[in-house]
């Protein structure tokens, strides 16, 4: 048996545990585990899970999306993951490693309604990476992409996962997972695949970011999401880089900045990181179980398939604030009231702006 942790940083719920992924048997039962773990229709469910390896100076951790796919990072569980080494080593800063990068976390201020927040500074940002986001395209800065929308401009950044960003003066859903699935089906434009957010700015510091997240699709918040959005605002002039910016979000908000240093911008988000419960489970177990559920021989195999270009959260997908724990879960009551209080504020200000999402909790 391992233990896990269900935590969420605005909502995109991610599960944490202590184990490596060379620690099953294959790659096809550690992603048959990662795809049950987060099957909502299953015992649990959730956005991803972030495993870690915290016995040496700077733990090692890896990120995998919901469909078994593996990522670089994930923003809201990094923050989530980072609580985790900061209360079990006692200190307010400390380096994780994930991917090629090593991200640093900071122990947060603890907000009026007692939600406990963690602030997370991330690698350069990069608007001409090595693989661009969009191909034969790079920098693509306030770029025509009639492919996904004739009207709107695009900018491309990697944090260092790819993203694109178009401020929009309207917020519409499905048009944001139009595009999004449009990304995903278009490998020839975008060879990497790209998390693509839509930013509506509210007030002169105040934004409402949406992603549809490569590997996902709509979840309640994207961590990177959140900062891509924020560093592609000051990179067409429209926030001085250091300056906080008000980020909400179908789950919740966050506070972000870009922290300057020798000509590089390194985002800096700063959110909440809510405990909702922890559990024992049989890994072998959890990964048998996805494995029966699997389809038959001909179908072509889920460790290898790409993210589902049609994959949306549900729209009466139930808020992990509000979450009942079940009995064999050991819930964490008092953050999640705590968090249920920000939450419903942050829902009260998106409803009088007229913003209007599955994900939004009423």
């Amino acid at each position: 048996m391992t233990e896990i942790l269900n935590a969420h940083g605005s909502q995109n719920d991610i599960f944490l545990t202590a184990l490596r992924p060379g620690d099953f048997a294959s790659d096809t039962e550690l992603r048959a585990f990662v795809r049950n773990l987060c099957d909502r229709a299953g015992p649990f469910g959730g956005d991803g899970v972030y495993f870690y390896d915290a016995t040496g100076p700077v733990p090692d951790a890896w990120f995998f999306n919901p469909d078994g796919s593996a990522a670089e990072f994930c923003g809201n569980g990094m923050r989530c993951l980072g609580r985790v080494i900061l209360d079990r080593r006692g200190i307010d800063t400390t380096h994780i490693r994930s991917g090629r990068f090593e991200y640093t976390v900071y122990r947060g201020p603890t907000t009026p309604e007692g939600v406990l927040q963690v602030r997370l500074e991330h690698p350069a940002v990069d608007f001409d990476p090595e693989t661009p986001v969009v191909a034969g395209r790079s920098p693509a800065v306030l770029a025509s992409l009639p492919e996904l929308d004739p009207a709107l401009a695009f900018t491309a950044v990697a944090i260092p996962n790819p993203h694109l960003v178009a401020v929009v003066d309207k917020y519409v859903e499905s048009d944001l997972v139009a595009m999004g699935e449009q990304v995903a089906a278009r490998r020839e434009t975008f060879p990497a695949g790209a998390n693509l957010s839509l930013l509506l700015p509210l007030a002169p510091a105040e934004v409402f970011v949406r992603t549809y997240e490569r590997g996902a699709g709509l979840t309640a918040s994207c961590g990177s999401g959140m900062a891509a959005a924020r560093a592609v605002y000051s990179r067409i002039g429209r926030a001085d880089p250091g300056r906080d910016v008000l980020i909400r979000n179908a789950g919740g908000m966050a506070a972000a900045s870009l922290r300057v240093r020798d000509r590089h911008w390194f985002p800096v988000l700063e959110g909440n990181a809510t405990f909702v419960y922890r559990a024992d489970v049989d890994p072998s177990a959890l990964a048998r179980d996805a494995t029966a559920r699997e389809a038959p021989a001909d179908r072509e195999a889920p460790a290898d398939r790409e993210a589902p270009a049609d994959r949306e959260a549900p729209a009466d997908r139930e808020a992990p604030a509000d979450r009942e724990a079940p009995a064999d879960r050991e819930p964490f009551p008092d953050e999640i009231r705590a968090y249920a209080a920000q939450a419903s504020q942050n829902s009260a200000r998106l409803r009088a702006v007229g913003v209007e999402t599955a994900a939004q909790i009423t």
